[in-house]
């Protein structure tokens, strides 16, 4: 009996699954990527902004939609980073591609530090000062992150603290981009940064404390103390990763992600960083940033499409209504369901081909 199968038609199979696989890790990766909501920030005139992929939608002191920011206006092809408001308004963000490549997504989830350059590749990458009604837009110094950062402006300086995350160093600028400190080590994947009472606290996501160090030029970033924020809680639920935290009242609300840095939970501190219980979440809930605004707390969560907002005592409340945020949403919807489609379009063609090669074996083997 020979049942043998044709090299040529083998290797056929082999080629089309591996570009079948291949197919299915892109348009998979593709729909991962079309976010939801992401980071939160309050601007000078107390407006709220909702960032989802590369928009702002912006919303008034009581949350009420106000307009949608296209920031491909601004030269952004990937929102990459923090974003934040001087004291007149102008934004400071990054623009340019985003050029990391499969290696240093890697370097990037084992936590290991970025090697790129910071300067800027071409001079429409990097970080820009922008006014967000014009677009107009000035380079902002000469750095570059190619990678995710936080970033805090003082609105009373308008001095711009900057936690270049891969990178596991803290920054500081002028407001026009000139560079008042060296840059200081000794923080492992720092993210969200932020002054209170004097001091700047870092959450120093591979220590697992949130740190406070001194924003003083003379002093700058050196510690301070540093607070544990990773209750037992915390630990059972395996969120030991902090990447975001707000002052909420008197109290510290923080976000502790788990290792992918995803599906967190909020765990709330009284004001001397003591733990005093957690904020009930759905079980797929996915939160990103937190924003104090006003007698609410609102909280991104990047997975489900929503903004959800409690009651500073933690509350659920109804999630965020916005016009200009569920547009963007119904199309990142069918976006991101064309892609799921398409990452399984491969394999029904492996399998008829495995099924036509069972059919010949079978065929085959009848006429022997």
């Amino acid at each position: 009996m020979n049942t043998e199968v044709h090299p040529a038609v083998a290797a056929l199979v082999v080629l089309l699954t591996v570009l079948a696989l291949a197919f299915w890790t892109w348009s998979s990766g593709v729909a991962a990527a079309i976010g939801g909501p992401s980071e939160l920030k309050s601007g000078p005139d107390g407006h709220r902004y909702v960032q989802i992929q590369r928009y702002l939608v912006e919303h008034d002191e009581e949350g009420n939609y106000l307009a949608t920011h296209d920031l491909d206006e601004m030269g952004i092809e990937v929102f990459l980073g923090s974003f934040e408001f001087f004291s007149n308004g102008d934004i400071l963000l990054r623009r340019g591609p985003d050029p990391r490549s499969l290696v240093d997504n890697i370097r990037a989830f084992k936590r290991e530090t970025n090697r790129h350059a910071i300067a800027p590749n071409d001079p429409d990458s990097g970080l820009f000062r922008c006014d967000l009604d014009t677009a107009f837009c000035e380079r902002f110094g000469k750095i570059d992150f190619k990678a995710t950062f936080g970033v805090f402006i003082d609105r009373r300086t308008d001095e711009v603290y900057i936690s270049d995350t891969t990178r596991h160093v803290l920054r500081k600028y002028s407001e026009y981009g000139d560079e008042l400190a060296r840059s200081v080590g000794g923080f492992k994947f720092p993210n969200h940064v932020a002054l209170h009472d004097g001091q700047l606290l870092v959450a120093d996501t591979n220590h697992h404390v949130v740190a406070r160090v001194e924003p003083q030029t003379s002093v700058f970033a050196d510690e301070v103390d540093r607070r544990d924020v990773v209750p037992a809680a915390a630990k059972a639920a395996r969120q030991t990763w902090p990447s975001h935290f707000a002052r909420v009242g008197d109290e510290w609300w923080v976000n502790n992600m788990q290792q992918g840095m995803d599906h967190g939970g909020l765990y709330v501190f009284d004001d001397d960083w003591q733990f005093l219980r957690r904020i009930d979440l759905p079980r797929n809930a996915d939160p990103i940033s937190l924003l104090a605004a006003g007698d609410e707390v609102w909280v991104s969560d990047w997975n489900n499409d929503v903004v959800r907002r409690f009651s500073t005592a933690g509350e659920p409340l109804s999630n965020l209504e916005s016009e200009g945020l569920e547009i963007i949403l119904a199309l990142a919807r069918q976006e991101r369901l064309t892609y799921t489609i398409l990452s399984y379009a491969g394999f029904p063609l492996i399998v008829i081909i495995f099924l036509g090669l069972l059919l010949r074996a079978r065929q085959r083997q009848q006429r022997t």
